[in-house]
């Protein structure tokens, strides 16, 4: 058989799954990690007042399990692609059930934190390797409509967690919130049992940089404790202080990157320009949509004086939105290449961003402001899937699972820096409510983001030419060692 019709061959073997119930599978699993990470904010102060915790030790169970999903999923990323993904994936849910039980029954707060955390390393095995999956499976042709998909569905259930957390509150108590992800586990497993996928390769497990990833932990930690603590009234020395140890643990985490082999992420993917580009479009764009999502119900409830129901049915025009465009802009991307509908999404969501501060004001209309984060929504949803999926074809097919634990690193860098933004907010009063003045601050900030991000998706490539995905996809010890190599060995299997 030649080289062109093995690769034909694998093409049609990596086709053959359902690929509707591959995209099912993938994103029961992905969904959980966005669901947890927002739906235990409104049981904060139950639990809270259950441990008698200050507002800030009781932040920490959101931003450690930030924190923690940023720092693992590179590593689990690259775990799938030297272990196999599906396995990986497998094993993942099986550790977010247990783990889920274990944060349920938690007698003190320290163990809730703790369950909490390795809930988030589970949930962070189970993003780039579905990512991955969706990679190594569907038609090149319909990567864009299901990324899209996906995405719609992580960026429903990130909007939908406060609600889904005031549900199990209703019921009575916050320990309910954990067991709500137990279902879609099971169903999880059940339907990849049903799955007929072909083999994967395995190979030895890859080295683990423990000190690299305690530098990588302390750096986030200290820019969230930063973040946080912006607006308190803390001595001018003791502020310069932190901030030059926050610059030297970056000086020793760069170091350190340097000089390892198990590096935290795949850096050398960033040497590729439409991969920095759409990574970075995704890390702005989660900053943008993560601090509207938690910002908006204390502007309703503190500001406005109104219900956090409210607030919910607000942040309901965004989130709907976004689940219902984000398979548009995967078709679209499939159509026309990925940048145009990134490009468009982008200058939408700023249009939205910017609206939203024009009117922040404190009697606002809900269906003014329900237009403004509609149009947010709309934004966010058209360019989403076209950036994930640049992103992880921007990388060999190969190392799809270090490119989608790398990317959605980022995704999660800029919910570190969103929460950060809005623990500040809460800390900026003596009397725990933030004024409107604060909002529209950290509403220009939303702008700011939501500009860059137009400047960067100007980055993302059009469309992966099939020469290049050809070569890509050759083994490694395949690959040629020159462009001019490439082209003339391209051109042979051209004329075979």
């Amino acid at each position: 058989m030649t080289t062109a019709a093995a690769m034909s061959a694998r093409r049609g073997t990596a086709s053959s799954p359902d690929m509707r119930l591959v995209l099912i599978v993938v994103s029961l699993g992905t969904v959980l990690a966005p669901l947890n990470s927002t739906m235990i904010a409104v049981a904060l102060p139950e639990i809270r007042h259950d441990f008698g915790l200050s507002h800030a030790a009781a932040g920490w169970l959101i931003s450690g399990y930030l924190i923690a999903m940023a720092v693992a999923q590179p590593l689990a990323g690259r775990l799938g692609d030297q272990l196999g993904r599906t396995t990986v994936f497998r094993a993942g849910l099986i550790a977010f059930f247990a783990l889920s039980i274990g944060a349920t029954v938690a007698p003190n707060f320290l163990l809730l934190v703790t369950f909490r955390v390795a809930q988030a390393v589970a949930g962070a095995v189970l993003i780039p390797n579905g990512m991955a999956m969706l990679r190594a499976l569907s038609p090149p042709e319909q990567l864009g409509r299901l990324n899209g998909m996906n995405g719609a569905i992580l960026s429903a259930a990130a909007a939908a967690g406060p609600l889904l957390g005031a549900a199990a509150l209703a019921l009575g108590s916050w320990r309910l919130v954990f067991p709500l992800s137990m279902p879609l586990v099971l169903v999880a497993l059940v339907l990849l049992q049903r799955l007929e996928l072909p083999p994967e390769p395995k190979s030895e497990r890859p080295p683990i940089d423990w000190i690299g990833i305690g530098i990588f932990v302390a750096l986030l930690s200290g820019l969230t404790l930063q973040l946080s603590t912006l607006r308190e009234g803390v001595d001018p020395v003791m502020a310069v202080g932190r901030w030059v140890a926050l610059v030297v643990v970056g000086g020793a985490f760069i170091a350190r990157q340097r000089v390892t082999r198990a590096t935290a992420a795949e850096w050398t993917l960033f040497r590729k320009r439409s991969f920095a580009a759409s990574t970075a479009w995704v890390l702005l764009t989660n900053l943008t949509m993560y601090t509207t999502l938690l910002m908006i119900p204390f502007f309703v409830r503190d500001v406005q004086g109104k219900s956090t129901q409210l607030a919910g049915l607000l942040l309901g025009a965004m989130s709907v939105l976004v689940a219902f465009v984000s398979p548009i802009g995967g078709l679209l991307s499939d159509a026309f290449g990925r940048r145009a509908p990134a490009l468009a999404g982008s200058v939408v969501a700023l249009a939205g961003s910017v609206a939203l501060l024009a009117v922040m004001r404190t009697d606002t209309s809900p269906l003014v402001l329900a237009l403004c984060l509609a149009t947010l929504g709309i934004g966010l949803g058209l360019g989403t899937g076209p950036a994930v999926t640049a992103a992880v074809e921007s990388a060999p097919r190969r190392m799809a699972g270090a490119a989608s634990g790398t990317s959605s690193m980022m995704r999660y860098a800029g919910s570190i820096i969103g929460a950060g933004l809005l623990a500040g907010v809460l800390s900026s009063s003596t009397s725990g409510h933030a004024d409107i003045m604060t909002f529209r601050l950290v509403s220009m900030v939303v702008v700011a983001t939501a500009a860059l991000a137009v400047v960067v998706a100007i980055g993302i490539h059009t469309r992966v030419r099939v020469e290049i995905i050809a070569i890509d996809e050759l083994p490694a010890h395949d690959e040629p060692s020159s462009t001019v190599d490439g082209v003339a060995e391209l051109a042979a299997r051209v004329v075979s």
